[in-house]
């Protein structure tokens, strides 16, 4: 049955005798178990007070198909909501008894010989596929996140009808079909439905930069260059979807990556080295907003230039496309090998650094530069505490337009390193109070390592487990019941000056830490719980508690020794 160009429609009538596919340009299945408990709520609120539930607008282009005795549309606005409608009566119908009635409303609103009503983008169009005929699917092995998505919406709505009876389902299903009502509007031309698309995106809907680039681009080629990118964009935009979720699930897994925003980090990160294709607009400073305006205004000025638009397009999406991929190849390594993982999980690199990361992973650079970022890692970023952002994208963007050797990237890195901590600077900063800065357990671990050639330290769970202990107390005149001269203190201001450097910092289990075995006591109180730990340098320490005392003297040339590694290792 044709849908009206605009008009108030129930259900029922939407899916009967038509088909709906989900055009290349939109984004892919993101809504959450917060979404459909929202839906859910609202469809079950309306039946029990016996009233109309107004589902909202639905947006759709009418697609023409010889070949097809239904009609078909492509949902331009809507298609989460539809989506998850969609699941949910499956999970409906197929609680049902085998029959006619069951048979009828599969054919009504799910498939009609295996062809299914709703065809999402790409792969998950498959994959909707085995969730809907019930075949064969691992929830472990669901790497995409608009899969795992849509598993999720099955196994929601499965969960909540499990205590549902028959007759309860099909009242559901009918008040679904009857009682549930949207505005349909249907446009005609693709350019329209592009349009209305990025009009949606302007007025404030909550769709990723991601989406938003795609739909711009996707409108240029349709408009000015008949279509001719549509296809391209497409599937390098499948690229740059799927890499930003993988992204995303590894980021969860390994624990990095905190300030990687779905919505927007991807978009900017590849902009940082993008000035070749923005060559007039780029600055280093602009967020997703302004990166955004600057891709539509290069596209307005190259309307009437179609060639340099192709190019424009062509180019840009090739090359955010590859580097989504790297990004992605990238994150995925980091847990197989020890020494990523000591450099991203337990070092941790700053944001500013992911760009140039991932650029040299591209140009296989990064393991010969690997231990030169860590020591600008640690020196600028954690020890000194900046977060310089003009250098790093000027580095980025020569890398992208040149081929620069890894000898002269490294005397870049050194010189951008020294720029802000140089070999005096850092030995200074290491000789203060540096308890509680982001670089002490790191060093730490290095350090501990460089005495050990058997390294317990390869499980993050272990790492994370670690606190830095103090081996004279931290509490000071608070809890200390000592002498402090006799420790070679001149007095408590000279105890306090010193407690907090290196030389009295060690790792120690989280578990020990809390425990009466080391809590505010003095050093040679200490050893019994040290000799529990599992690390090296802290049974080291034990044992050279034990035998030589432990004093502000130690603590000195503990500290000098620290300093001379980190000046040879950093």
């Amino acid at each position: 049955m044709s849908i009206a160009e605009s008009k108030r429609e129930k259900i029922g009538s939407i899916f009967n005798g038509n088909l709906f596919v989900i055009p290349s340009y939109q984004r892919k299945y993101s809504w959450t178990n917060k979404e459909r408990k929202e839906l859910w709520n609202d469809i079950k609120e309306a039946k029990e007070n016996n009233i109309n539930h107004f589902f909202g607008t639905l947006i759709f282009k009418r697609v023409e198909d010889e070949n097809s005795l239904s009609e078909i549309y492509e949902i331009i606005d809507g298609q989460q909501r539809t989506t998850t409608l969609f699941i949910l009566l499956n999970e409906l119908i197929r609680k049902l008894s085998e029959g006619d009635r069951k048979e009828d409303l599969i054919e009504a609103f799910l498939y009609k010989r295996k062809k299914l009503k709703l065809s999402p983008l790409g792969m998950d169009k498959d994959f909707l596929e085995n969730l809907i005929f019930e075949n064969d699917v691992n929830e472990l092995k669901i790497k995409k996140r608009s899969q795992k998505n849509l598993y999720s919406a099955k196994k929601f709505f499965s969960n909540i009808l499990s205590q549902y009876n028959e007759d309860e389902i099909y009242d559901l299903i009918t008040f679904i079909k009857n009682n549930i009502e949207v505005l349909v509007l249907v446009v005609e031309k693709q350019s329209e439905a592009i349009r209305m698309f990025e009009i949606i995106n302007d007025r404030g809907l909550d769709l990723s930069y991601l989406d938003k680039i795609k739909s711009i681009l996707m409108l240029y080629s349709t408009m000015y260059l008949n279509d001719k990118l549509n296809t391209d964009i497409n599937d390098k935009f499948e690229i740059i979807f799927d890499s930003n979720d993988e992204i995303m699930i590894k980021k969860e897994e390994l624990k990095i990556l905190n300030r990687f925003d779905e919505k927007e980090t991807l978009f900017i990160h590849h902009y940082v080295k993008a000035k070749e294709h923005l060559p007039n607009s780029w600055n280093h400073r602009n967020g997703a907003k302004v990166i955004f305006e600057s891709i539509k205004s290069r596209c307005e000025e190259l309307k009437s230039d179609k060639d340099n638009l192709e190019k424009f397009i062509l180019n840009y999406t090739s090359d955010f496309s590859n580097f989504s991929k790297s990004y992605a190849q990238l994150i995925d390594t980091i847990d197989k090998k020890q020494k990523y993982i000591e450099a991203f999980q337990f070092l941790d690199f700053s944001a500013t650094l992911y760009p140039l990361i991932v650029i040299l992973f591209q140009q296989n650079k990064l393991d010969n530069l690997l231990e030169r970022l860590i020591s600008v890692e640690v020196r600028v970023y954690k020890l000194k505490g900046t977060n310089p952002r003009v250098d790093i994208p000027t580095l980025c963007n020569r890398l992208s337009t040149e081929n620069m050797p890894i000898e002269d990237i490294d005397e870049w890195l050194i010189w951008f390193r020294d720029k802000f901590m140089n070999d005096g600077s850092f030995k200074y900063d290491l000789d203060r109070d540096i308890y509680g800065n982001k670089a002490v357990k790191y060093i730490l671990l290095k350090h501990n390592n460089s005495f050990n050639s058997q390294n317990i330290l390869t499980s993050l769970n272990i790492y994370n487990s670690l606190q830095i202990e103090h081996i004279f107390p931290h509490g000071g005149e608070y809890y200390v019941g000592f002498d402090i001269t006799s420790f070679k203190f001149e007095d408590m201001d000279d105890y306090e000056h010193t407690k907090d450097k290196l030389g009295n910092l060690l790792l120690l289990e989280q578990s020990l830490n809390a425990g009466k075995d080391v809590s505010d006591l003095i050093p040679s109180q200490k050893v019994h719980g040290y000799l529990k730990s599992d690390i090296w340098e802290t049974l080291q320490m034990a044992g050279d508690i034990d035998k030589n005392g432990f004093d502000k003297d130690k603590i000195e040339d503990r500290t000098k020794k620290i300093i001379d590694f980190c000046l040879k290792e950093f």
